[in-house]
């Protein structure tokens, strides 16, 4: 495998709020490769968005990346000033964010948002961007691109502004492309198709890719390696194939349990109970216990650490520990 393209250390994000500081992502660390795709999986409000968005430095007002680096090809963009940030947004990093049907400026022209991104970082003149637009749609299925660059957003479905947001994305050739709940909102039918697309665009461009989603079926077709997030904490790490065969961690088994399965005789869907507690309230020891029918006393007291549980594989779970799969590195 290449050298590491994003090489995330011990990342940090909380949110300045009235009832405090609330830690929205905890000790987070990770990398992409080049020509891979990393998943990060888990529930809504477990920390992902959070983490795409302090990536890119967009985080709201009151929050702040309070510890950690964040290094593309060994730059680190924590340091950037606003002016450094801008150049590398859409050009060495792009995002698809998941509603795109609220990421198009509504009152601009299609054709005029995909210019815009290459007359600024790439500086292309009018003409030329004009024609990369009509190329960058054209590469992502839509036919007749002269007519969509007339259009305005509204007058696209679902699945095109989709395509439309993945052609924003691309048309500077980023190096890192973030893709946050891509197929949110989409039929069956065009998931697949904007999948198949994201696919098509890593293996010739030759990028990296962090797709965030809370959809495992999705997760086994796509991607290399994957992680699993539960309140700002990553819980499990392994490559897709293991994550699968062997899950260790309990909410990875508890999520990959709750996917419904062709053949069930069940009646009863598996589900994961409770929910991810609120940030500023969060409980003691592992987050994950009050939802954890195997927690033993050591679960409610003491928080576990991340550790190596085999080569290029971490859990974060005493039980792992106890049964003396701890491989620490």
């Amino acid at each position: 495998m290449t050298d590491k393209l994003l090489d995330v250390k011990n990342l940090k994000t909380e949110f300045h709020t009235d009832k405090g500081n609330l830690t929205a992502v905890n000790d987070v660390s990770f990398y992409v490769n080049n020509e891979e795709i990393v998943g990060l999986v888990g529930e809504s409000g477990s920390g992902k968005s959070v983490t795409s968005l302090s990536l890119l430095r967009l985080l709201p007002e009151n929050g702040e990346i309070s510890e950690g680096e964040i290094l593309l090809e060994g730059r680190n963009l924590r340091e950037m000033n606003k002016k450094e940030i801008r150049s590398i947004r859409g050009s060495d990093i792009a995002i698809i964010f998941q509603d795109p049907m609220s990421s198009l400026n509504p009152v601009l022209r299609v054709g005029e948002q995909l210019m815009e991104c290459t007359k600024l970082h790439l500086k292309y003149t009018n003409d030329q961007a004009r024609k990369h637009a009509i190329d960058m749609i054209k590469r992502v299925g839509i036919p007749v691109p002269e007519d969509i660059m007339n259009r305005y957003p509204h007058q696209l479905s679902g699945g095109m502004s989709q395509r439309i947001m993945i052609a924003m994305a691309m048309s500077c050739n980023p190096k890192l492309l973030i893709a946050d709940e891509p197929t949110t909102a989409l039929d069956v039918t065009i998931q697949a198709q904007v999948m198949e697309l994201m696919l098509e665009l890593k293996e010739k461009n030759k990028i990296g890719v962090l797709l965030i989603t809370h959809d495992l079926g999705v997760v086994a077709e796509m991607c290399d390696r994957v992680m699993v997030m539960y309140c700002g904490r990553i819980v499990e790490m392994a490559d897709v194939n293991s994550l699968f065969k062997n899950p260790l961690h309990p909410y990875t088994k508890g999520l990959i349990a709750s996917v419904p399965k062709i053949g069930r005789n069940s009646d009863v869907l598996p589900y994961i109970s409770g929910r991810v507690p609120d940030l500023s309230q969060l409980p003691t020891g592992c987050k994950f216990a009050p939802r954890c029918s195997l927690a033993i006393d050591k679960c409610h007291i003491e928080e576990p650490k991340l550790i190596y549980v085999g080569e290029n594989r971490q859990c974060r779970c005493h039980l792992v520990n106890e049964r003396g799969e701890n491989h620490e590195q």
